[in-house]
């Protein structure tokens, strides 16, 4: 189990919590990258990581829409 906080902004953490593993650590990662690389605050580094993550993996928000699971087996 991990010990991740949420997402500061309720619609990022909403999207995120409907993650798998695999792209939450991707979603994770990204945001850290942002927030120390470019010296954002974390809540706007979090909402560019998601950003990101939804263009490279685009079924992450048709799934969310529908209301099905997201995995992040599907890599582009």
């Amino acid at each position: 189990m991990s010990n991740r906080t949420a997402p500061i902004d309720a619609l990022v953490a909403d999207m995120v919590s409907r993650f798998d593993e695999d792209l939450r650590e991707d979603f994770e990662e990204r945001a850290g990258i942002i927030e120390f690389e470019a010296n954002l605050p974390r809540a706007h580094a979090e909402c560019l990581a998601l950003i990101d993550l939804l263009r490279r993996h685009p079924e992450v928000l048709i799934n969310a829409i529908e209301g099905k699971a997201v995995s992040g087996t599907a890599h582009s």
